[in-house]
């Protein structure tokens, strides 16, 4: 016995991780008595937990695992175990909860005190697994689930993977949050939360929201999962009671997280086409005298942002100004002819300097503008859009492909040649584009002369 001990003592002064799992594992061919030894294996573990276990994560568990097997005192295992907590000791914390959870133990009130403020101050990688393992022994102990959430989204990072265990322990502490519906689905069971369709939107809403931030890489890589994601929020939206006044600001939130799925791997026009038309029936899910509103308050916002990474943004802001159109004119609305002014105004904001990028959102302004003239509505509006809005443009349009057509001549080369090609695909739409702005011009002029 003593021979064996010398040699851990001696593996852990070599502190050679190999050395001390070969010297640990030969004690279970040498029959012993543990519990006599009870203060010899805890102070190996708590020498060995003062190591630097990164180094070799697999060799350094099943150490820790075969030295809390041979400490048969359960008031000085669970010692350790807390004291592993609250040193926050990498590799060694899922080994601890482990044994905590197996053996039923919690944390007081001060010891989960002292863990969570040693996590918040740690410097330890935001995302391991330690956030998760944290989280199991955190929550059984009564730490409040606000605290767990915190925990675990910080800890998600630019992650775009997940495991099991993370997505068990979030769907407890947010059941709602997009990537339980995303990565769980069928995989294993979740709690059943019961709520009322309304009430889940909202709660989907919110975190749909503070899931997709710019910086996140998850909504382009795990494209087609968070538009089924998205499909199913938007399903949920068609059978509830129309939307609120409330409701305006979220829901602009909502598209503004949803647009960047759409620039995502694996997202085709088809995909796009659908989502448009949702832009058309999100409008359609509030009130007749708050679908103006909720497009203003859209079209403002998406260019207050103006996110670099979104390459979407004309066809999307062509969409909310065609959707406007419609409701406008399709319905012949009093409530939009009262926004119509201020709506052009931040028309007049929206500014591309690519304009074969930005073709559609001409398009739908060129349209917008006929339509006006052609239902005569707000002949003096329309007169200050032609003079101040539509002429701009046009002249925008022509110096551009001016521009376009001296590069293309300045061309050296057939390469050269082929990479402004590729960069002016949008040109073979100018002509439409022309024609689309002759003809408002046209409709107008008949109108305000």
């Amino acid at each position: 016995m003593s021979r064996l001990f010398s040699r851990i003592s001696n593996a852990l002064d070599s502190k050679i991780i190999g050395n001390l799992h070969l010297a640990i594992s030969d004690l279970d061919s040498d029959g012993f008595d543990a519990e006599k030894c009870v203060p010899a294996f805890a102070a190996f573990l708590r020498e060995f937990i003062t190591w630097d276990l990164t180094k070799s994560p697999e060799r350094s568990q099943n150490v820790l695992y075969c030295f809390m097997n041979y400490l048969k005192n359960p008031q000085i295992l669970k010692e350790i175990c807390v004291e592993i907590l609250k040193t926050q000791k990498a590799v060694a914390v899922k080994v601890a909860v482990e044994r905590m959870i197996e053996e039923n133990w919690t944390l007081s009130h001060e010891e989960c005190r002292e863990v969570w403020k040693k996590i918040k101050d740690s410097k330890i990688d935001k995302n391991s697994e330690n956030s998760t393992e944290n989280s199991k022994i955190l929550r059984v102990s009564g730490t409040p689930n606000r605290f767990l959430r915190t925990l675990l989204l910080d800890s998600m990072g630019n992650s775009t993977k997940f495991g099991a265990d993370f997505l068990k322990e979030l769907a407890v502490v947010a059941p709602f949050h997009p990537l339980i519906t995303a990565e769980t689905s069928g995989t294993f069971f979740l709690t059943p939360h019961v709520f009322s369709d309304e009430y889940r939107f909202r709660l989907e809403i919110e975190e749909f929201i503070q899931f997709l931030h710019p910086s996140s890489p998850y909504q382009k890589e795990q494209a087609r999962v968070m538009l089924h994601v998205f499909q199913g929020i938007c399903e949920r939206m068609m059978r509830i009671e129309a939307l609120r006044s409330e409701d305006i600001e979220p829901m602009v939130d909502f598209w503004l997280a949803a647009i960047r799925i759409f620039d995502g791997f694996g997202i085709g026009m088809t995909d796009i086409q659908e989502a448009a038309k949702m832009i058309e029936k999100t409008s359609g899910r509030f009130e007749i005298q708050r679908r103006p509103l909720f497009l203003k308050r859209f079209l403002r916002k998406i260019c207050e942002v103006k996110d670099s990474n979104c390459g979407m943004e004309p066809q999307i802001v062509a969409t909310i100004i065609t959707t406007f159109q419609r409701g406008a004119f399709s319905l012949r609305s009093s409530e939009f002819y009262e926004e119509l002014g201020e709506f052009w105004t931040l028309c007049l904001k929206v500014k591309y300097d690519d304009v074969y990028y930005s073709t559609v959102f001409y398009s739908a302004v060129f349209a917008l503008a006929q339509a006006q003239a052609v239902f005569k509505v707000k002949r003096e509006l329309c007169r200050a859009v032609y003079r101040e809005i539509l002429q701009p443009m046009h002249r925008q349009i022509v110096d551009f492909k001016k521009l376009k057509e001296v590069e293309m001549n300045k061309a050296k080369s057939d390469e050269e040649l082929m990479v402004l090609e590729e960069k002016n695909l949008g040109a073979s739409y100018f002509s439409i584009l022309t024609c689309t702005y002759k003809n408002a011009e046209e409709r107008i002029l008949e109108f305000i002369n």
